[in-house]
């Protein structure tokens, strides 16, 4: 969404994505400085949400401000921990909702419920827990 709007920003992701951006070891970018957000454990984590969902509290059911911003993580294990510790934000009460163990469309039983139940949760084949928080 940045990119969108910031013209530098954009000119950076796609020296990224062309592979002409100067890496350090093992192909790590350096970011630059205004955007860079210094690692001092848990906190900068708290930091990074507070800068992309600012007042979340007041805006999380908004549906524009929601699909404007993003994090996003190398795996999925890191993505269930941002979600976790954004909805941990909300206001209200933590509910959880159950699922099905099965893949839509699949009519051959590719799918064994065993695999289904041993892939991480909230992965495209078995969402087996939906969080939500409300009043």
């Amino acid at each position: 969404m940045r990119s969108l709007h910031d013209q530098e920003f954009a000119k950076f992701l796609i020296r990224i994505g062309d592979g002409v951006e100067p890496t350090k070891p093992d192909d790590m970018v350096r970011l630059p400085l205004h955007i860079e957000i210094p690692w001092e454990g848990e906190h900068s984590i708290q930091v990074l949400i507070q800068h992309i969902f600012p007042n979340l509290e007041l805006h999380g059911w908004d549906a524009p401000y929601m699909v404007q911003r993003a994090i996003l993580t190398p795996t999925n294990d890191d993505v269930q921990k941002l979600n976790d510790m954004i909805i941990d934000q909300f206001p209200g009460e933590e509910h959880n909702l159950l699922s099905f163990d099965e893949v839509e469309g699949d009519n051959h039983n590719l799918y064994q419920q065993e695999f289904l139940n041993s892939i991480a949760q909230d992965t495209w084949l078995t969402p087996h827990r939906h969080r939500f928080v409300g009043p």
